[in-house]
């Protein structure tokens, strides 16, 4: 007997922000894959991005969202870590290669192979588009499904399969250490989990912003202090000061006033993704044997121990977040794209 089988959600259907209501018929489970009924789903930056096709050509009709928490509904014939109704969620990625040789996903860096696929505006290899989270539910390989810990609400997480990830996995890579002066540019959805992870972590952190407007907010995240890009001559009284720097911000900056900013030897990564290319002076890096890195996500196993140290902190870290009911979705992304977000807005798919 066919599945019939049909999701509802809501999806852009040409290059835009405003969304309505789409519904498909989801691909055959497969052995390896589960299926999950959607709760909460986060809405990330990089959906308006790819909504807009602002990183090249999208794949319309596009239906968003890879911050996803639900519950399992399906289970594939081969699936054994997972049972029905177990508590879930799924980042940004839904399938990959997941062979012995390959040189990433055989390190636990999935999101760096080349046979990845993104939960949306993507295709599986049989040539089905992948579909989000701004849906009722959702199929994926079960490898990339993550268990979301008991502590963490269903909204506080969805973020953190992203974004969470996005600061965790530099942070990590970089070695950060409790005691070394951490600076976040730009504190917005990305940089307010980058400065809550690095505090958790026991660094010293300073907030970069372009303005005023986010001092409070910083302070109650848990800066310890607050400096404005704008002022180059305070940036260069500051020189040599900071060990490492997370640059959450999507767009240009004055990158040789704040690539002065660390000491030598350190490192500035970028994980936010502007639409057009940097302009990165090389003097300042060269002056203090810096490094320019750059980051993306982390694999299941990363993203699972980001989780497990989030909800073992005390206080727990969970993003900052604005519920939506879906049916809102247009005003929730609108209000991302007219930048009044403090810091992330998710939509509440269902009640489970």
């Amino acid at each position: 007997m066919a599945d019939e089988t049909e999701f509802n959600g809501y999806a852009v259907y040409e290059k835009g922000t405003h969304l309505k209501k789409f519904s498909y018929k989801p691909r055959p489970l497969g052995p390896d894959d589960v299926e999950i009924k959607i709760s909460h789903c986060g809405i990330c930056h990089s959906d308006v991005h790819q909504m807009t096709s602002g990183w090249g050509a999208s794949i319309y009709p596009l239906l968003p969202g890879h911050e996803i928490v639900g519950r399992i509904t399906k289970l594939g014939q081969n699936v054994t870590k997972f049972q029905l109704g177990d508590r879930v969620g799924l980042g940004p990625h839904c399938w990959g290669c997941l062979q012995a040789d390959c040189d990433a996903c055989s390190q636990g860096k999935e999101p760096y192979c080349s046979e990845k696929r993104e939960t949306y505006n993507d295709r599986f290899p049989d040539g089905t588009p992948t579909r989000g989270g701004y849906c009722d539910n959702v199929r994926a390989h079960s490898h990339f499904v993550v268990r979301i810990p008991e502590g963490l609400s269903d909204a506080g997480a969805a973020p953190l399969l992203c974004a969470g990830i996005t600061v965790y996995s530099p942070l990590k890579r970089w070695n950060v250490q409790p005691g070394q002066k951490i600076g976040v540019v730009g504190i917005g959805g990305l940089g307010h989990l980058g400065v809550l992870f690095a505090k958790a972590i026991g660094a010293r952190v300073v907030a970069l912003s372009s303005s005023e407007g986010k001092r409070k907010e910083a302070a109650e995240l848990g800066a310890d202090e607050y400096w404005i890009t704008s002022d180059k001559d305070f940036l260069k009284k500051n020189a040599k000061s900071l060990d490492f720097i997370l640059a959450t911000t999507s767009g240009n900056a004055d990158w040789d006033s704040i690539i002065r900013l660390l000491k030598i030897d350190g490192t500035i990564c970028l994980v936010g993704l502007p639409e057009e290319d940097l302009k990165i002076p090389a003097f300042a890096l060269c002056a203090g044997r810096r490094s320019f890195a750059s980051s993306a996500v982390g694999g299941p196993a990363e993203i699972q121990e980001m989780l497990e140290f989030a909800a073992k902190h005390n206080p727990k870290i969970e993003a900052w977040v604005k519920v939506f009911p879906l049916d809102q979705v247009n005003e929730a992304v609108q209000e991302l794209v007219d930048g009044k977000p403090r810091f992330r807005n998710v939509l509440k798919v269902q009640d489970l």
